[in-house]
């Protein structure tokens, strides 16, 4: 789903996976053998973050995406309290994060032709 997504649907060219698949824990929700919203969590340094976030073109919209990302927040804030949640959000989905508690911090960059800003958790 993953390559599916970052890969074939947004028309890019990049390794996919990386080290932090190894790291990383993987969340995700499943129904009748098929992965419907997935992302992965981890400690990178100084902050928790979570990336790959992606929920099935078929399931968008069905409100899975928003349960999974207040089960990430959950699991942070239940192991990882002392450290901020920093991730890092591609233009198209800024909304998504803004009205889950993200705030923008800092410039835009690019990062494998698409456009990125980093942000910051910071609950209401």
């Amino acid at each position: 789903m993953r390559i599916d997504t970052f890969v074939v649907e947004q028309q890019r060219i990049y390794q996919e996976l990386d080290d932090w698949d190894v790291l990383a824990k993987h969340v995700y929700y499943k129904r009748d053998g098929q992965i419907l919203a997935y992302a992965r969590m981890y400690l990178a340094g100084v902050h928790f973050t979570f990336s790959r976030f992606v929920t099935r073109s078929d399931f968008r919209g069905t409100g899975l995406g928003d349960q999974l990302i207040k089960l990430i927040l959950h699991y942070a804030q239940s192991h990882y309290s002392d450290y901020p949640i920093k991730i890092e959000s591609s233009r198209q989905v800024l909304k998504f994060y803004q009205q889950h508690g993200f705030k923008i911090q800092g410039a835009p960059y690019i990062t494998d032709g698409i456009p990125f800003v980093d942000m910051l958790y910071q609950p209401e």
